[in-house]
């Protein structure tokens, strides 16, 4: 078995255990706040654990993953991976670390616009709708990935 087929089942099975872990916290919290039963700052104050913990481990592991694949004799070059398809299997993880850091930016938005006001009280509604349905897409496609689709 390959490098590339052992990282991409390992990728698969932590995108697995990051989607279980993002049901525990991460959709109750937001169809509460969705919901108007907490507060933007009670929406962060559940978020930040899961987005300084289980995934920014996930986070590492996919960044550890593209550099094994790239080679360590090539370095550490500034920007975002490469998009070559040798490197398909690992880079297809990427887009849940660059969904998850978008939507800790949106959070920290709705935050500082809300604070201990609730969804209703936002004079951008849109931003509401965009957060539901981030929520949502970003849980679809980690199962997605998780079944190794």
């Amino acid at each position: 078995m390959t490098a590339t087929v052992e990282s991409s089942k390992e990728l698969s099975s932590r995108t697995a255990a990051l989607l279980d872990d993002y049901r525990m916290t991460v959709t109750p919290a937001a169809k509460a706040f969705v919901e108007g039963r907490i507060s933007a700052k009670e929406l962060r104050q559940q978020w930040l654990p899961y987005f300084e913990g289980p995934f920014l481990e996930y986070e590492l592991a996919v960044q550890s993953a593209w550099r094994e694949a790239f080679g360590p004799d090539r370095g550490i070059e500034p920007g975002p991976p490469h998009a070559d398809p040798v490197y398909a299997e690992q880079l297809k993880y990427f887009p849940v670390t660059i969904s998850h850091n978008n939507l800790e930016r949106l959070v920290d938005v709705l935050a500082v616009e809300l604070g201990d006001r609730r969804a209703g009280a936002t004079v951008t509604p849109e931003r509401i709708i965009d957060f539901a349905f981030v929520i949502d897409a970003m849980d679809n496609f980690m199962a997605s990935l998780a079944l190794g689709s």
